[in-house]
């Protein structure tokens, strides 16, 4: 098992040269094709206010994107071609303003989507529940880099969230080509003390077990948070073993136009510090 296609949103122009180099990385990894996706977003057009007889239309952002388009295909392929990696560019002309849109369309064709986090500080750039919307709609695994530091896909040690969950199973056999990869995984169950249906037990094992009939190296362990957020848990946790990726469950859903995230991951998306493999 492998990933054959992975597509890489490049919509992030601030953190493009990470992009790149993570795509690099995980194509060197798996063998996998590496489709890069860069969107020029349709006009915002808003609703006239007051006495204002004409819409207001803002163009910022389609200008922008306009401008950078060459820089970004030229600096995507230039380093496809340099490591001889299989790969082609994808520019659309978005008949929306939502660059989400169009990742998600065109993600669900690929079996893995690389994207990083927003940064919100920019005026002009993707949405700012762009991730989240990703991760909630596309149906596939979505790798999600840091928005600042260092933003390479470092295989050696794996940190897997385990709850028993839906979204924690999904993510943990969404990934199972990078778990492969690891000469380490920790399965880590936080607060298993909390649960009283799991003493006596090891949680996560039944797990650690499947995965290894996979060829992963892995084992379950308890995590104590010491009053930590799950999320915060997780990262303390990676940070403290050197783990290179965090394999999650992303817990949320969509209320009309409102994603209402759980704790976890609100946590995990807001305070990154290295990549997180998110399913839901």
């Amino acid at each position: 098992m492998s990933y054959k296609t992975i597509l890489v949103s490049l919509n992030e122009v601030g953190r493009l040269a990470e992009l790149v180099a993570a795509a690099v990385d995980l194509a060197r990894q798996t063998g996998g094709h590496v489709a890069g996706l860069y969107v020029i977003p349709a006009v915002q057009v808003y609703p006239s206010v007051g006495f204002e007889a004409a819409p207001q239309v803002f163009e910022g952002n389609r200008s922008f994107f306009k401008d950078n388009a060459q820089r970004v295909k030229q600096a995507f392929e230039e380093a496809m071609r340099r490591e001889a990696l299989p790969h082609d560019f994808h520019l659309l002309d978005a008949r929306t303003p939502v660059i989400a849109e169009e990742v998600i369309a065109t993600g669900r064709s690929a079996d893995v989507v690389m994207v990083s986090a927003t940064n919100i500080d920019e005026i002009t750039g993707v949405e700012r529940d762009f991730v989240e919307q990703v991760v909630m709609a596309v149906g596939r695994p979505v790798i999600v880099l840091p928005a600042k530091g260092d933003a390479r896909i470092v295989l050696k040690e794996i940190v897997v969230g385990w709850d028993g969950g839906r979204e924690a199973a999904r993510a943990a056999f969404d990934s199972l080509p990078l778990l492969q990869k690891a000469e380490k995984v920790r399965i880590v169950r936080v607060d298993p003390q909390k649960d009283p249906a799991l003493r006596g037990s090891v949680a996560g094992a039944d797990l650690a077990e499947a995965l290894a009939r996979h060829g992963v190296k892995a084992e379950a362990q308890g995590y104590p948070t010491d009053g930590l957020d799950e999320g915060q848990a997780l990262m303390r946790c990676a940070e403290d073993t050197g783990a290179g990726l965090i394999v999650m469950g992303a817990y949320g859903h969509s209320r009309l136009a409102e994603l209402i995230f759980g704790g976890a991951t609100r946590f995990v998306l807001n305070r990154m510090s290295r990549p997180v493999l998110m399913s839901h």
